[in-house]
């Protein structure tokens, strides 16, 4: 008898996942080019419910060795899309490493600034 298929056999569902995930890297990468950085939790959230969907279908070749035609081109976009989405947010990363390292050095100046003082000279001279 054999085995009924598994529902994440079906190659539409397959289809509709792949174009998901390129609507997700698509609006990441929009947020990411608008800075509107508020929003990048919830494209998370989201991205972490696709990752646990997508983990669901086997994506090795069939028995013939061949993807189905429709998912090459989806599977090379989602790759693009996530190397310049990953460079983006790496550019980022970088650009507020810098500007930490920016506000130390400003925070260790201003220390430093406080602990000149003219006061202690005439602090000392009592008033007549």
């Amino acid at each position: 008898m054999p085995s009924l298929p598994s529902p994440t056999d079906d190659p539409n569902k397959r289809t509709r996942l792949l174009h998901d995930v390129v609507e997700l890297l698509t609006a990441e990468l929009a947020t990411i080019a608008h800075r509107q950085w508020e929003d990048l939790p919830d494209l998370k959230k989201k991205k972490v419910v696709l990752a646990c969907r997508f983990r669901e279908f086997d994506w090795m070749p069939g028995a013939t060795g061949r993807e189905p035609v429709d998912e090459l081109p989806l599977k090379s976009l989602i790759a693009d899309l996530e190397d310049r989405s990953r460079q983006k947010i790496e550019n980022q990363l970088e650009f507020i490493d810098n500007h930490i390292l920016a506000l130390q050095e400003q925070h260790q100046y201003l220390l430093e600034s406080l602990n000149v003082s003219f006061r202690k000279f005439y602090d000392l001279v009592p008033s007549a």
